[in-house]
C-alpha cells in the first residue's frame, strides 16, 4: 500500500507542475522548433528608448537584428493582452494603422503583409514567424500604438 500510495502522490505533484499558475503558455502552430529567438513583450517592463528607427518600447529588444531564416517569436511577460503587429516596412506611421484584424493571428513571415501574433493573453506566446526576406520590419500593439509599444525587427 505504501508503495502505491507515494507513487500516487508523485504523479500529482509532477502533473499539477504543468498546470501553474501564470507560466508561459506552450506555444502553438506548426514548425516550432524550439530554436526561435523570443521577443519578450511587456508595456510595464520595456521603457521608451530613442533608436535609429525613432521611438521603441514595450518589446525586448526593441530593435532585433537577425539573419534571414531565422525564427522569431513573441512572449506577453504581462498579465493582460497585446499583440505583436505587421505595421508595415517604411517606418512607423502616425496614429494607430492596426485594424481589428491585428487582433487575430495571421501570417507565418515578417513579409507577409499584415503580420500579426494576434490578441496574445497574459503569459502566452505567439506562433513563430521565419524571416526568409531580408528588410526592416516594424510592428506594434494594437492596444498600445503609437504609443508606447513599438518594435523593429531587421532581417540581413
Amino acid at each position: 500500500m505504501k508503495r502505491i500510495s507515494w507513487a500516487a502522490v508523485l504523479l500529482l505533484t509532477f502533473g499539477s507542475a504543468a498546470c501553474t499558475p501564470g507560466a508561459i503558455s506552450a506555444p502553438t502552430g506548426a514548425g516550432i522548433s524550439g530554436t526561435a529567438v523570443i521577443i519578450h513583450v511587456s508595456l510595464l517592463k520595456y521603457a521608451k528608448k530613442s533608436s535609429q528607427f525613432g521611438e521603441v518600447a514595450g518589446y525586448s529588444p526593441n530593435v532585433l537584428t537577425v539573419q534571414h531564416g531565422a525564427t522569431v517569436q513573441f512572449i506577453n511577460d504581462d498579465n493582460f493582452s497585446h499583440t505583436a503587429s505587421s505595421v508595415g516596412s517604411n517606418g512607423f506611421p502616425p496614429g494607430n494603422p492596426l485594424p481589428n484584424s491585428a487582433l487575430t493571428q495571421s501570417g507565418k513571415d515578417l513579409a507577409d503583409p499584415n503580420w500579426s501574433s494576434g490578441s496574445l493573453q497574459g503569459s502566452s506566446a505567439s506562433q513563430t514567424f521565419t524571416t526568409n526576406t531580408p528588410g526592416t520590419y516594424y510592428f506594434g500593439c494594437f492596444y498600445h500604438y503609437p504609443t508606447p509599444m513599438r518594435g523593429v525587427i531587421v532581417v540581413q
